[in-house]
């Protein structure tokens, strides 16, 4: 599978401390080859899938031709609310 992230992901993980950044570059690795503690999402954000990482969180969507679209990433506590506000307000974090 191919992953594409969008700029929220990339900045965050470029943010990241070195450790952090480590155990999500891994656990992104998993992802590709469907491993990983992974968990679809329910309610609002039906249609999305998130990538647990210790008290990190990444959402992401599957796509036709085996494509993985990292949609939003940060912590646990802010994640979702966050991710949903940015939907709400009509534009997906892609660019």
């Amino acid at each position: 599978m191919q992953i594409s992230a969008s700029e929220q992901v990339q900045r965050w993980l470029v943010s990241l401390p070195p450790d952090s950044k480590k155990r999500v570059r891994a656990a992104l690795r998993d992802l590709q080859s469907g491993r990983g503690d992974i968990k679809a999402l329910r309610g609002e954000l039906e249609g999305f899938c998130r990538l647990r990482i210790d008290g990190l969180r990444v959402v992401y969507s599957q796509h036709p031709g085996k494509v993985i679209r990292l949609e939003y990433a940060d912590c646990r506590d802010v994640v979702y609310d966050t991710f949903l506000k940015v939907l709400h307000r009509g534009r997906m974090p892609n660019d």
